[in-house]
């Protein structure tokens, strides 16, 4: 295995992160893994015991790099299936959010979200803003000006090329092996440059995606003239 790359929390220690002897993230806080913490916790111990190499990108850096919604806009226009299917789920995911961070944080629908994911949280991260006119039971999403989006991050960071060219890491060296982190803190989200790595994010999706439709009309080109053989 030459790393492993997960998308998670690096909770900062008391001694600085290049003083450290072993490297230990002390939980994967996102909603689908913070039901099983201690197997998150395992992995990073069986990945320093194996000596592979883990690169950690926390939700500072998704914070550092948010993506507009018109990515999405933009995106829609080439009528593509998966890019339909994104926005639907996206913005579903989005206003069922808005509903839970509007409700107590003792309110057990809230499900696994974290108390500091309140409504100024949420309107701070995806609306640019303090508050908005709207309640918690109303659709949100057409006031939504920016999105996180972990995975394509993870991606592009498991690529050298492109881990070089926009994250900056904080090391530690465990059994020999490298263990970083991408996103200690709000201030040092570990993001080269926002504006640019968005673009090529764009840049990327798109060719993606068109690709992926060309292929197929190359396919019904050419089933179409294996029938007309017959």
């Amino acid at each position: 295995t030459q790393h492993t790359t997960t998308i998670g929390k690096f909770f900062m220690p008391v001694s600085p992160l290049s003083l450290m002897q072993f490297f230990s993230p002390l939980s994967i806080p996102l909603h689908l893994n913070n039901s099983d913490a201690p197997s998150a916790a395992y992995v990073y111990q069986k990945c320093q015991e194996l000596c592979i190499p883990t690169i950690t990108l926390s939700r500072y850096a998704a914070y550092g790099c948010p993506i507009p919604t018109a990515v999405l806009d933009n995106l829609k226009k080439t009528e593509h299936m998966v890019v339909n299917n994104i926005v639907n789920v996206r913005t579903a995911s989005i206003n069922e959010l808005w509903k839970k961070v509007n409700m107590p944080t003792s309110d057990t629908r809230r499900e696994k979200l974290p108390p500091r994911c309140n409504r100024l949280w949420f309107c701070q991260t995806f609306l640019g803003r303090d508050d908005v006119e709207t309640d918690g039971a109303s659709p949100i999403m057409s006031h939504v000006e920016k999105l996180n989006m972990y995975d394509p991050l993870a991606l592009l960071c498991c690529v050298p090329a492109y881990r070089e060219a926009h994250f900056r890491m904080e090391t530690v060296t465990v059994n020999g092996v490298p263990q970083s982190v991408v996103g200690l803190s709000q201030d040092q989200t570990g993001i080269v440059d926002p504006e640019v790595l968005c673009a090529e994010l764009f840049s990327l999706f798109r060719l993606a995606f068109l690709r992926s439709l060309q292929n197929i009309c190359k396919r019904r080109v050419a089933m179409q003239r294996t029938s007309m053989d017959f």
